[in-house]
């Protein structure tokens, strides 16, 4: 990999400039512009600020994306303020959140010389919003009189998620932000279909075969995520996403799919969500919307709680241990569709 590379596209970088992946926006927003990132690379020896913490882009990559930023800013906004939003709202926030997501574990590569040369990634922002299922879970949190707000994040730091960045956490001020993302996450569990026996296709492209198996059941199933229990006072997003397998010659989107999708062309299924666990999640209309409004819960152990799910999905998920150790090289998948008999 070029030791400059755009953290979009994975090129180099063309009229290159800087990407915050902690958006100047809410670092603003936080009042954290002077303070050191909420985990120094010990590389650096030395702490860096949020607002140096940037890294090289295309110009025009980076155009496309703040377009999401603006976009995004009013969702994050009413979240914080209890206010409601819509199920469209809520996909693009998860979009959102797949960006940083992908962009923090980028930046472990160009803070980690060792790291980047033994992970050797071929993935990158561009290939990493909404390719694969997720899942966004909310609360706001009961900070004691002094306890600082701000930006933190959790589990990026952990061996498991140099490796394989499928979960990570993040506070803004007082609300609690986990979010996750790989193949089977979501899907199975909400009617939609499951993906088996992933082999190596082509090692060098990072390319897989897989066999994409129609669910008999159309149903949502609780909980959502086997290796997820939303706290009670959560509000908990799922987003089943098929484009990564969508292939008119192979895959049949059926009734079921199509009625619980956004945009089928685009794969992109349509949001369910979740208050507490007791009740099931339930699918949210694209101009639905859902209140936000949520009771301060007790701070939680945010790097446990990050650590287990990524050993989870990483024991339990579709990416084994042998394919997570070449490194997470998952920018095309070839696929063989299988349609099961009803």
């Amino acid at each position: 990999m070029s030791e400059k590379f755009c953290i979009f596209c994975g090129e180099k970088p063309k009229n290159k400039n800087l990407e915050h992946v902690i958006p100047k926006w809410l670092i603003k927003m936080a009042g954290v512009e002077k303070k050191p990132i909420y985990s120094p690379h010990p590389e650096l020896g030395r702490n860096i600020s949020f607002m140096q913490f940037s890294f090289p882009a295309c110009t025009e990559c980076n155009g496309k994306y703040s377009k999401m930023e603006g976009a995004v800013k009013p969702v994050l906004e009413s979240i914080l303020a209890g206010q409601s939003i819509s199920g469209t709202d809520a996909s693009l926030l998860m979009d959102w959140f797949d960006k940083v997501r992908i962009g923090l574990w980028l930046s472990n590569m160009f803070y980690d010389p060792k790291l980047k040369h033994d992970v050797q990634p071929h993935y990158f922002i561009d290939f990493g919003v909404a390719k694969k299922d997720r899942l966004l879970s909310v609360q706001k949190l009961n900070l004691k009189e002094g306890e600082n707000k701000g930006i933190y994040c959790a589990g990026t730091m952990t061996h498991l998620f140099n490796y394989c960045p499928v979960a990570f956490t993040m506070v803004i001020n007082d609300y609690y932000f986990f979010n996750a993302s790989t193949h089977n996450l979501v899907s199975p569990r909400v009617g939609f279909p499951k993906i088996e026996n992933a082999k190596p296709y082509d090692d060098e492209k990072g390319l897989l075969e897989i066999d994409v198996v129609e669910n008999p059941h159309k149903k949502i199933v609780n909980p959502v995520v086997q290796s997820f229990i939303p706290n009670s006072e959560a509000i908990t997003f799922y987003q089943p996403i098929y484009r990564d397998f969508l292939d008119p010659k192979d895959f049949v989107v059926d009734e079921y799919m199509k009625q619980h999708s956004y945009d089928v062309d685009k794969g992109l299924g349509g949001v369910f969500v979740q208050k507490g666990f007791a009740q099931k999640a339930k699918y949210l209309g694209q101009n639905e919307r859902f209140g936000m409004k949520l009771k301060p819960v007790p701070v939680p152990n945010l790097e446990s709680d990050v650590l287990k799910f990524q050993n989870a999905v990483q024991s339990k998920g579709i990416i084994s241990s042998s394919e997570v150790n070449t490194g997470v090289r998952m920018n095309a998948i070839m696929l063989k569709s299988m349609q099961h008999q009803k």
